[in-house]
């Protein structure tokens, strides 16, 4: 966030954690949080197993106002030239020009103005990279509270912060998909909580645990285990930011994909005779499933059918999908005469509840229902009948 120097270890640590540059998955531009997020985002997609590769062109005390310049814009389409491959972009920007402007004194027209004009910096930068590049997507990470800085309380600039924040999402929310923001204000005080040694006047004077209810609170700064200076986290501090940002962005966009390949059908191998049959339209990101089962409880004895069993149960499900998971609207069918248009068969527009399918890989997956009439949920693991589509699948899936 500023050129303040880091410590020997963190500059050991980011060197060697770097490697040989590559073509990559994920560009990163920005500051010295932008520095040490290529690193760590790196370990933690090792981490979590996946395959994805990250490259940087981050500089240390850089601005969202001097990267808004044609010398800074060249730069940034090169290395998406370099980078071909490169499906996202990781964004560590406003926090210099931010916090190297703002101070406890200035009025609220001078704190919106300077909000408005970094927001306004970071906007081009995102239009230059979607030009260059219209299907990639950005994700754009915030800081978190800092140690104490001469330039206001901890209350007074965590609570300015949050307030860029605010902003900072809406821009985001104005570029659709294209522009991901992540707010991670007050991660390191939840993750580490306080130890009741006050390194400064700011630190609270009595412990507060890790994950306590009352965190994250604006009025303390970052506790002082995950910082290396004012503003600077640790290599492990800049690990727990990674798999934060990890869960909230990479891992949907990065992991499995629900593709075409999964069309088959499915069962649970403990309820053999039931099961799931997977349609994916990939064109309108759309799934449709058959769940062939029974009734929750048999039918009595006396109670017989013409065709089949008086148990079965026929329920479908659709809605839409993204990266590996789709969440579908279960729908009961019912009414109908085998081979027949009289009676009409009918089901409630509005749905009996909910079907979550979420993906491991090709072969695998978890099925998570809620029908509403019963007041019943569960979890179902599902896995192929037969392997003949993997094939096509796993294709798909790594295009």
């Amino acid at each position: 966030m500023s050129r303040i120097s880091a410590t020997v270890a963190l500059i050991i640590y980011l060197l060697v954690a770097a490697g040989p540059s590559q073509a990559a998955d994920i560009l990163v531009i920005g500051d010295s949080w932008g520095v040490a997020a290529g690193p760590a985002l790196q370990k933690v997609l090792i981490d979590n197993g996946s395959a994805g590769t990250v490259a940087s062109i981050a500089e240390g005390g850089e601005t969202a106002e001097n990267i808004n310049t044609p010398q800074w814009l060249a730069k940034i389409t090169a290395a998406l030239e370099e980078n071909p491959d490169a499906s996202l972009v990781h964004l560590s920007l406003g926090g210099n020009d931010f916090l190297g402007q703002w101070n406890a004194f200035i009025g609220k027209e001078q704190e919106d103005q300077l909000i408005a004009d970094v927001i306004e910096d970071i906007s081009s930068i995102v239009d230059h990279i979607l030009g260059q590049r219209p299907e990639i997507r950005i994700f754009w990470s915030s800081y978190d509270y800092p140690r104490p800085l001469i330039i206001g309380s901890p209350e007074e600039v965590n609570k300015a912060s949050m307030r860029f924040s605010v902003e900072a999402q809406t821009l985001a929310e104005s570029k659709g998909d294209s522009l991901s923001y992540g707010d991670f204000n007050g991660l390191t005080q939840v993750v580490y909580g306080f130890d009741g040694v006050q390194t400064s006047p700011f630190d609270p004077d009595f412990v507060i645990p890790p994950g306590d209810p009352s965190l994250p609170d604006p009025q303390y700064p970052g506790p002082a285990v995950a910082y290396l200076d004012a503003i600077h986290l640790t290599p492990e501090a800049y690990l727990v930011l990674a798999q934060s940002q990890y869960q909230d962005f990479y891992q949907a966009v990065l992991g499995f994909q629900i593709n075409a390949g999964l069309n088959d059908a499915w069962y649970d191998p403990a309820t053999a005779g039931q099961g799931f049959l997977i349609a994916v339209f990939p064109e309108i990101s759309q799934m449709f499933v058959a769940w062939f089962t029974f009734d929750t409880e048999r039918p009595p004895e006396d109670v017989t059918a013409m065709l089949g069993d008086p148990g079965h149960r026929w329920l479908t499900a659709q809605g839409p999908y993204d990266g590996n998971t789709a969440n579908l609207t279960i729908y009961v069918t019912e009414g109908g005469v085998f081979d027949a248009a009289e009676p009409p068969a009918s089901l409630d527009p509005a749905g009996d509840g909910t079907l979550k399918l979420e993906f491991a890989d090709c072969s695998e997956g978890m099925v998570r229902y809620e029908i509403t009439s019963l007041g019943i949920s569960g979890d179902i693991p599902i896995q192929r009948i037969v392997p003949d589509n993997v094939p096509l699948c796993e294709a798909l899936a790594d295009p």
